[in-house]
């Protein structure tokens, strides 16, 4: 409802989801955080296109890059946003490669 408080997390999630109805070219992609960053409601939704990657994360941002080559998909990739540090190396590849990819880092700050 409009003016109604909603975590972050939880509007990102419902937001995933109502994409998912928007195009059949969005996936999702989650590093084993899926009921923390609600990307588990678009797996409901989902289910053929949503990729658990677990504590992979490096290999999660590859996949996205590979699955967004040639404009075949839109990826979304959700993790705690302290682990994508982990994938520094793919994600800088991304950048000089013109990937279009969407990298949703949650629960950043200095705990999680």
């Amino acid at each position: 409802k409009l003016g109604e408080k909603v975590a972050t997390r939880k509007a990102y999630g419902s937001a995933l989801a109502k994409l998912g109805h928007a195009s059949d070219r969005v996936i999702a992609l989650d590093g084993d955080t899926k009921n923390s960053t609600f990307s588990e409601l678009f797996k409901k939704e989902h289910p053929d296109r949503y990729i658990e990657c677990y504590i992979a994360e490096q290999n999660m941002v590859s996949v996205a890059v590979g699955s967004a080559t040639r404009d075949r998909t839109i990826a979304f990739a959700s993790a705690f946003a302290t682990f994508f540090t982990r994938a520094f190396d793919q994600i800088r590849m991304a950048a000089i490669s013109e990937s279009n990819i969407n990298l949703c880092g949650s629960h950043c700050g200095v705990s999680i």
